[in-house]
């Protein structure tokens, strides 16, 4: 038995020791283990960073499409007009609802479905308002923007929306129904584009294309996102988004009609 006991005693004091002598990271393995991740996380950042930059991208055309859809319930509301302008002013070609306006006079409160939650009372004062004045503190704009028209790569856009309309349909007189686009389907014709973050435009209007539109708010291979006549939403090279003898300007013959009703 007691040469048992030893026996027992003996294994314990060698597993002991076993434990006390088996040694913990040295300097070099931490140092190399430090190096793997630090390598790990160079090569996944890059990746996380673009994953989220598509996800913003996704967003946007989700932004640009839920605009489609709105706008096509108020071209139902107003004779078939693609989304709301002013009376005809001295070129006779139909007046904006932008920044010439102040912000509760712009195109998006012309919408019903924009028009939930308006501030009431007013922020601000519009007879006070000066066009020619950029005022985001006085004359705030989001409180009479809807979120979707904000992309959400954009930083503190000014005017607080990133889509610009098309106006080049306005002036043709296009409406939803409209078939003669020039030799181009209405899959090529631009209703709405993105803007460069620090333009204050509602509208895309004449010769107006490289100063306002951002042409790669989605990357240099890909460019930026578009909404497109027959409602679809693609993100699209500048090249592309180009259309007839103007950017945006479909190639049309004169056209007599009514102008937009409100």
């Amino acid at each position: 038995m007691g040469g048992f006991g030893t026996y027992l005693i003996g294994g314990s004091d060698r597993r002991k020791e076993r434990r006390v002598r088996s040694p913990a990271f040295t300097l070099v393995e931490l140092l190399v283990v430090m190096g793997i991740i630090a390598m790990l996380v160079s090569i996944l950042l890059p990746a996380l960073a673009g994953a989220q930059k598509q996800a913003k991208s996704v967003q946007c055309k989700s932004n640009l499409r839920n605009l489609g859809l709105i706008l096509y319930q108020y071209v139902n509301e107003n004779k078939g007009w693609l989304f709301p302008v002013g009376p005809d002013g001295p070129d006779g070609r139909p007046t904006t609802y932008g920044t010439n306006k102040p912000p509760n006079e712009r195109w998006p409160m012309h919408v019903s479905q924009f028009k939930i939650n308006v501030p009431n009372p007013m922020p601000f004062n519009p007879a006070l308002y000066d066009p020619s004045a950029y005022d985001p503190d006085h004359f705030p704009v989001a409180p009479f923007t809807p979120p979707i028209l904000v992309c959400p790569i954009d930083e503190n856009p000014w005017e607080a929306h990133s889509y610009v309309l098309n106006q080049h349909l306005a002036d043709k007189r296009i409406k939803l129904g409209s078939k003669n686009f020039g030799g181009i389907s209405s899959s090529e014709v631009v209703v709405a584009g993105e803007k460069r973050n620090s333009q204050r435009d509602y509208y895309m209007e004449r010769a107006e294309f490289d100063r306002i539109v951002e042409k790669y708010q989605h990357g240099v291979k890909l460019g930026s996102n578009y909404l497109f006549h027959d409602c679809h939403v693609d993100t699209v090279t500048p090249n592309t988004a180009l259309t007839g003898m103007d950017p945006w300007d479909p190639k049309l013959p004169d056209v007599t009609t009514t102008q937009p009703g409100h």
